[in-house]
């Protein structure tokens, strides 16, 4: 799945869920506080999964797995 679509959606899931929060009468300092803290840390988490040092070990020829 291409990584622009993957944060797209996850932006979109927390927008849905404020939103939804929003309208069933939740506090909007409550839903501010969420969303500072929400957005960049879906964003991070998804930067991090994408980073190079997350991709399998490559083991050299004769070297043991453990």
């Amino acid at each position: 799945m291409n990584p622009s679509f993957k944060t797209a959606l996850a932006n979109l899931a927390v927008t849905a869920a404020l939103i939804y929060r929003w309208l069933h009468g939740s506090p909007p300092m409550a839903l501010l506080i969420t969303a500072i803290i929400m957005f960049p840390l879906i964003n991070g988490l998804l930067w991090l999964s994408q980073r190079s040092f997350n991709q399998p070990r490559r083991y050299r020829q004769g070297e043991k797995q453990k």
